[in-house]
């Protein structure tokens, strides 16, 4: 099998969710592709804490300022011009230099165009023969919102001229991308729907010892953010729940980057004066710890999402529609179907805290029947190296070598 290269582009917008995707389909691209090496471009602050699988390393962009966001992190004290141009030939020269054979690009790079220009006509001069694929969740938004996204930055022309295929990290049934946001067939055509992405990994040594310490006893709940603006009033909300009231639940609380050291003070404080509630940070396992749970409250991020779904969780989605237009859209269609709860940031009490979990931890079945499933796969990670090979050619070059 001959070597193959693969450059992996990520934006981190909010959180920390899209590059620990990437670094788990670059994971899964390592076992199932044994001669490819896979570079990921990122700009996320934290991406030197997780462990990267063999021949798959990381270069790190300098971060835009998020302005939405409070986050306790600031970036470089300079002008967004002169960020722009440092992340600019930061990614230009990584390509000259790593020379991919495939470049996998997130949709993020649409909101930056300066740089999408110039990673786009390196590519073109450069490297005229490198695939392009570009990689969507499984919904970016409703589609009007979407639709003027797109237009603003000439994206169907940019589909149409730079990307080979386009995977969708879901499935057809849930949210046809094509009719939604009105693509035209040409376009249509480079789609490939992957199914979810879930469980590609075996839970690490340390991690399956925390879980087994945690014990069954007690029915565990686990609340995570995304770096929203309503980070702490959500986890300050669900501590006031368990302040108020005397439920035995287990929590797991991982607060995310947004917050200040104040904030994460006065949570840990709170979150430690309390019984049964461990209260983290940061967490690269937050997969394992969807598994685990019995009930998960999330703003809905396509990660959690994904685990939530193919494990069945009973789960309450609380997005903010402005910040997160995709998760509000995804936990729409989702409560459509009868598989999450939902809940407005400002409608996000602690009565509605006890009424979802008293009715899915005690009161009655979690949600949906299997009908409300159909149509779902979790089989993400297989289709994406078979779709690439295919995309690169060495499906047909094994099917040649079979044939022979």
């Amino acid at each position: 099998m001959p070597s193959l290269r693969i450059l992996m582009y990520c934006n981190t917008t909010r959180g920390m969710g899209r590059t620990a995707r990437i670094i788990d389909i670059a994971a899964s691209l390592s076992q199932t592709l044994e001669t490819c090496s896979i570079l990921v471009l990122t700009d996320l602050a934290t991406i030197g804490r997780f462990k990267l699988a063999e021949r798959v390393d990381y270069v790190h962009l300098p971060s835009l300022t998020n302005s939405t966001v409070n986050s306790a992190r600031q970036g470089l004290k300079l002008e967004r011009s002169n960020t722009l141009r440092i992340r600019q030939k930061i990614a230009t020269s990584t390509l000259k230099t790593f020379r991919p054979d495939l470049v996998w690009l997130d949709d993020t790079l649409l909101n930056i165009p300066e740089e999408m220009n110039k990673i786009l006509a390196c590519l073109q001069t450069e490297l005229p023969q490198a695939k392009r694929a570009w990689a969507f969740s499984d919904t970016l938004g409703a589609p009007d919102f979407v639709q003027r996204q797109w237009e603003r930055a000439g994206a169907v022309e940019v589909f149409t001229n730079f990307a080979e295929s386009i995977f969708i990290l879901g499935v057809r049934p849930f949210f046809d991308v094509a009719k939604a946001y009105r693509l035209p067939e040409s376009l249509s055509r480079k789609l490939i729907y992957t199914g979810y992405l879930s469980g590609h990994e075996k839970v690490p040594k340390r991690m399956h010892e925390k879980l087994a310490q945690m014990g069954r006893r007690l029915p565990m709940v686990l609340f995570t953010t995304e770096g929203g603006t309503d980070d702490f009033a959500m986890l300050d909300t669900y501590l006031r729940f368990l302040e108020s009231n005397h439920m035995e639940v287990r929590s797991v609380i991982i607060a995310g980057h947004s917050l200040t050291s104040a904030e994460k003070r006065n949570l840990a404080r709170r979150a430690q004066a309390l019984p049964h509630v461990s209260f983290k940070r940061f967490s690269k396992h937050l997969r394992h710890y969807v598994r685990h749970a019995d009930a998960v409250i999330c703003t809905g991020e396509y990660n959690v999402a994904s685990e939530i779904l193919a494990h069945r969780k009973a789960a309450l989605f609380i997005p903010n529609a402005g910040e997160q237009p995709d998760n509000y859209h995804r936990a729409q269609r989702l409560h459509e179907r009868g598989l999450v709860a939902m809940s407005a940031p400002e409608n996000f009490q602690p009565d509605v805290v006890k009424k979802f979990l008293y009715e899915h931890l005690c009161n009655g079945p979690r949600f949906g029947s299997a009908k409300s499933y159909e149509g779902l796969s979790f089989d993400g990670f297989n289709q994406i190296s078979e779709s690439i090979q295919e995309l690169i050619g060495w499906s047909q070059t094994f099917e040649a070598v079979t044939a022979s």
